[in-house]
């Protein structure tokens, strides 16, 4: 377990740059983080590509399911045409285009994959396939809100780690993640506190806190001694990172 945790940028750096973008991944690491969080859905044609809603309106400029678009219409589209800080023209990129990017950057990248609003059945297999080409199995959690999809993961590579995610306030859910095999669970930060950390850690269990955006928040999670803080504000988290840990 980490003693002082790493920090992963949230969809990149959202707060400077269009969140899920090539821009967004770089912008993270220049700026310190020890790895990103991202999106995965399955185009038409079963490509996997990065983007956070099953919808195209919020973020781009086209409209529509994701998945019912071919990863030819979906790569025409302007991932920032939404973003208010003006970047440019930013492409829908694919897990490959973030890898080759950013891969060897990244400490730890945190792949959630959205098959629940619409469920893309087989985006497990072409995870893992893709992951296992990349040799990248040592620095990839997988996350979901939905866990049968982790526990397909896992069945079909028990090497990969699989983080649960969860809002709610649940008692001792290290017991289900050691049910599920789960190397980590991910809370909300507003559930997460020293003696829930302990516990989840004297379970072998990590805790990996999102989405951590204030000084309280931030300096919670540094003090309950979290594994990851996933944020919006890479800045400030690692500035703060590095100022607790100069008082240790």
């Amino acid at each position: 377990m980490n003693r002082m945790p790493l920090i992963l940028g949230h969809r990149g750096v959202p707060v400077v740059a269009p969140e899920n973008t090539l821009a967004g991944f770089r912008k993270a690491v220049e700026i310190g983080s020890d790895g990103i969080e991202l999106d995965v859905h399955l185009s038409r044609d079963g490509q996997i590509v990065v983007i956070h809603d099953e919808r195209l309106e919020r973020t781009t400029d086209g409209s529509g399911l994701v998945g019912e678009k071919s990863l030819a219409e979906l790569v025409e589209l302007n991932a920032a045409a939404k973003f208010a800080g003006g970047a440019g023209v930013q492409r829908i990129p694919t897990l490959d285009q973030v890898f080759d990017a950013v891969g060897d950057a990244c400490r730890l990248i945190n792949i959630e994959i959205k098959s629940g609003v619409v469920l893309y059945p087989g985006i497990e297999a072409k995870l893992v396939e893709l992951v296992r080409r990349r040799g990248a199995a040592d620095k990839v959690v997988f996350s979901s809100f939905n866990h049968y999809s982790l526990v397909e993961l896992k069945r079909l590579a028990p090497e990969m780690a699989i983080g649960l995610l969860y809002m709610g306030a649940l008692v001792e859910p290290w017991r289900y993640a050691a049910q599920l095999g789960a190397e980590a669970l991910h809370p909300i930060h507003f559930t997460v506190f020293p003696e829930f950390v302990a516990g989840a850690h004297q379970a072998g269990v990590q805790v990996n806190a999102w989405t951590c955006d204030t000084p309280a928040d931030i300096h919670r999670m540094l003090a309950s001694r979290v594994d990851a803080i996933i944020t919006n504000d890479v800045s400030l988290a690692v500035r703060m990172r590095e100022e607790e840990s100069g008082q240790s």
